[in-house]
């Protein structure tokens, strides 16, 4: 059995939901992640797309959303995805600290933002992504796509439209 599974992954939005709206429209995922820092933006997706499912955790600069975890870990199609903002792995000073709870946690991809600096790569064997900025500057995002169980990541840009 075939299985496809296409995931955006969204990070500092900081209140500004217009370029996650063009590309959930334009890339038409079948789950949107958000990795905070205005966690209510994921309410506001919840909103635009009813019948999308959307998970998210929360940043730093989430003072309100308690409810909302820190850190979360699921499985889509087999795949092991670990999710936070990252700001309490130091994120800014390096990947070791993630690097290493991604291991302990026996994930196959590890979602992190905070830098607003985009980065795709994988580390003994673990995607790392950071899908950057979605909020304001050049917005990009991330895209994870599930094939038979196996996981291949990207981050992409979102190209600006006056019409959303």
């Amino acid at each position: 059995m075939v299985t496809n599974m296409k995931l955006l992954i969204f990070s500092d939005s900081h209140g500004t939901c217009r370029y996650m709206i063009q590309a959930i429209q334009q890339e038409k995922p079948n789950y949107v992640i958000h990795l905070g820092d205005h966690a209510a933006d994921a309410d506001d997706l919840r909103r635009a797309f009813p019948m999308l499912p959307i998970a998210n955790v929360r940043g730093n600069c989430d003072f309100r959303d308690f409810d909302v975890p820190e850190q979360r870990i699921a499985v889509y199609e087999g795949v092991r995805i670990l999710m936070a903002h990252g700001h309490r792995y130091g994120v800014k000073s390096g990947l070791l600290r993630y690097g290493l709870a991604a291991k302990e946690n026996q994930v196959d991809v590890a979602l992190f933002g905070h830098t607003h600096t985009a980065y795709c790569e994988q580390w003994n064997g673990i995607w790392l992504l950071n899908p950057g900025c979605c909020g304001y500057g050049r917005p990009t995002f991330g895209m994870v796509e599930i094939e038979n169980g196996k996981a291949s990541c990207a981050v992409r840009p979102i190209a600006e439209r006056m019409d959303v």
